[in-house]
């Protein structure tokens, strides 16, 4: 087998292909990494380690504070996410420094297919900076399915060292609590990231995965209340422009649809909206949005709103005109 060197300070480790930081392992060691002992990350690392998505570089050492390559990195991604590729197809397809029987080929290719922002000139034995790798989780999260993220803007003061792609997906790692931004918002977006704070994310963000995100292949629309609205405004003689809004949907490609109104006694209606899906072929962020759609009543009427499908916010699962 093949041996490849790597230099932490002064010390040089020489580690086999076969443990490098993201392989999938071929079985699990019942101790803990003796370098690791007392660090906060030492449960959540043993933890990937038990599950087999990261190694040591010695059957007893985890080496936290190496830096990580892409190769390494796009491994720790795919096996961490659980990403599955789409179609078949060779490392050479896509990379031009990608080897086809490289050991971190298939997670190459699998990043790509789903979606994953590897240049094609990328060099997989380079360094991956931490905003490189944030970005490339973020977009794996994203291929998951979808999910919603009360985004609230975070203050990087270092942020003008990153794209502006960049910074949306670290926005979104902050307000998911996957990533936490050091003393006075600091982030260090241009130094490379460690094997620590690498497997600390994965973590992490597989976690958020398992028990927030929707897949993108459920038929219907997220399973929980709406938060909606209507609003009544006079559009012409005798006639009122009814607005229905939905507040709460984890993404602007989410829209909305009148369905049909209901009338009743004493000049009320009842309006049915439906939640139509995204475009599967379009990418959105992933921050909670909003949707309207507009209808008309005759003037005079009361209005309250109704999912089609019984999901609405309140505990009546109706409206009240505001």
């Amino acid at each position: 087998m093949k041996k490849l060197s790597f230099q932490t300070g002064a010390k040089k480790l020489t580690i086999a292909c076969g443990i490098l930081a993201a392989t999938v392992s071929m079985g699990t060691s019942a101790f803990a990494f003796s370098d690791m002992k007392g660090d906060a990350n030492e449960a959540k690392i043993n933890a990937l380690h038990k599950e087999g998505i990261v190694n040591g570089v010695t059957s007893d050492l985890f080496a936290p504070k190496a830096k990580v390559t892409f190769a390494q990195g796009v491994q720790f991604i795919v096996s961490g996410l659980k990403l599955s590729p789409t179609e078949s197809g060779k490392a050479s397809d896509y990379f031009d420094k990608v080897k086809d029987k490289a050991w971190y080929a298939s997670a190459f290719v699998t990043a790509k297919q789903n979606g994953l922002s590897l240049d094609k000139t990328v060099d997989p034995n380079g360094t991956i900076t931490r905003a490189q790798f944030a970005h490339l989780l973020t977009q794996a999260l994203q291929s998951k399915g979808n999910f919603p993220v009360t985004l609230m803007y975070a203050n990087v003061t270092d942020g003008d060292k990153m794209t502006k792609e960049q910074m949306n997906s670290l926005q979104i790692l902050v307000n998911t609590r996957i990533v936490s931004l050091g003393a006075n918002g600091v982030f260090r977006p241009t130094e490379a990231v460690t094997r620590s704070e690498a497997a600390v994310w994965i973590h992490d963000a597989a976690k958020f995965a398992r028990e927030v995100i929707t897949p993108d292949d459920s038929t219907e629309a997220p399973a929980y209340e709406y938060d909606a609205e209507v609003k009544l405004e006079k559009a012409a003689d005798g006639i009122s422009k009814a607005t229905v809004t939905v507040n709460n949907l984890p993404n602007p490609g989410y829209g909305l649809a009148i369905d049909k109104i209901e009338f009743g006694k004493n000049k009320t209606a009842v309006i049915y909206f439906s939640v139509t899906k995204p475009d599967p072929n379009s990418m959105y962020p992933q921050v909670i949005s909003s949707a309207s759609a507009v209808t008309y009543l005759p003037e005079g009427y009361t209005a309250t709103v109704q999912a089609s499908d019984g999901n609405a916010a309140g505990s009546n699962s109706a409206i009240k005109l505001k």
